[in-house]
């Protein structure tokens, strides 16, 4: 799904931690993430996604406040599929698609390969993908109208010989995440415990926040969300999230 930069920052700030978080954020507090804008900009954006009925705004006397619709939380979750409840509870049961013939020419299979890149789908070699669980219903829409005879998409409950684990450590880049997420958490918990006290951020924090968050997104877009099964007493992006949101809410 297409959406600008600044329109993802804000549905990710908006998103709950349903545990522990309201769902409700102020205006004034996520404006925090938006230093560059003019206020008419910030109130053009929050209109451009209140129209696309992605989040709610209210107004209840003097206070303003913003909350993700269910098309809010549907479509952070097709971008960063990291934070999708459903790929949290992922099971280790995986979808197989090969692709039978690619004609060279054909820009519907580029067209289907990008999907599935989009999709975070794991590439074993040429025509062979791997993806958690099963396919989104689009990608096996697509599938049936275009490419019947072309492609096959079958399931795998269990390997009978080797192991998965490796390749998708790799190739899902796992370290190399782990390491980011490690980073961010760090560095916001130490902004969290500097404002113990007064609970505000200064102008130079302000400014640390922003690029935290920054770096988090860069995180979450090449996150395939498989992090927590395999490495479950690690750091993943949605706890990192819930601590920038923390901060949010300062």
């Amino acid at each position: 799904m297409a959406l600008k930069t600044h329109s993802q920052w804000l549905l990710l700030a908006l998103l709950p931690d349903a545990t522990r978080q309201t769902e409700f954020v102020s205006l004034s507090s996520v404006r925090l993430l938006f230093p560059h804008l003019t206020t008419a900009g910030f109130r053009s954006l929050v209109d451009h996604l209140q129209t696309k009925g992605m989040v709610h705004y209210e107004r209840v006397g003097q206070h303003s406040q913003l909350y993700l619709s269910e098309l809010g939380k549907m479509t952070v979750y097709a971008l960063f599929p990291a934070l999708d409840p459903e790929r949290l509870r992922w099971a280790g049961n995986w979808s197989c698609l090969v692709f039978q013939e690619a004609p060279t020419n054909d820009t519907q299979f580029r067209y289907l390969r990008r999907v599935l890149v989009e999709r975070r789908a794991i590439q074993l070699t040429r025509g062979v993908y791997l993806y958690p669980g099963a396919f989104p219903a689009m990608v096996v829409e697509q599938c049936h109208r275009l490419y019947t005879g072309a492609i096959s998409i079958f399931s795998i409950a269990s390997v009978q010989f080797g192991s998965l684990r490796p390749i998708v450590v790799e190739k899902g880049e796992l370290k190399t995440l782990q390491e980011l997420y490690s980073g961010i958490s760090s560095e916001c918990r130490q902004l969290l415990g500097m404002n113990d006290q007064t609970g505000l951020l200064t102008d130079q924090q302000k400014v640390r926040f922003v690029s935290l968050f920054d770096r988090l997104v860069s995180a979450l877009r090449g996150d395939n969300g498989l992090g927590s099964y395999y490495f479950p007493d690690d750091t993943w992006g949605k706890e990192v999230l819930q601590y920038c949101r923390t901060i949010v809410l300062l």
